[in-house]
């Protein structure tokens, strides 16, 4: 592995890991309603964009680190939306 790839992965490991705090405390608390629904939504979308572009690169970092992050912001969206749910008083829905 050359030091260009190395660089590419700890860079996103360092900005993907910011997202874990988030998961961990949505999912212990049960509460996300000091989060935006929006924003997990944007950036899901941008870092499915980036993913693209790893693939069609080949580059393992892009590719890798930006599907971590495409599933940490879906578990976040799946949090927020069972957090609104419960908050209403309805039932969270089973997507099948």
């Amino acid at each position: 592995m050359d030091n260009l790839t190395i660089l590419g992965l700890l860079a996103g490991f360092i900005t993907t890991s910011g997202l874990v705090p988030q998961v961990i405390k949505g999912y212990r608390s049960g509460s996300m309603d000091d989060v935006s629904l929006l924003m997990p939504l944007v950036l899901m979308a941008g870092m499915a964009l980036w993913l693209a572009y790893g693939v069609l690169l080949g580059d393992l970092p892009i590719i890798f680190w930006n599907g971590v992050g495409v599933s940490l912001n879906a578990i976040l969206i799946a949090l927020k939306i069972r957090s609104d749910q419960k908050k209403k008083g309805a039932e969270p829905q089973i997507i099948r």
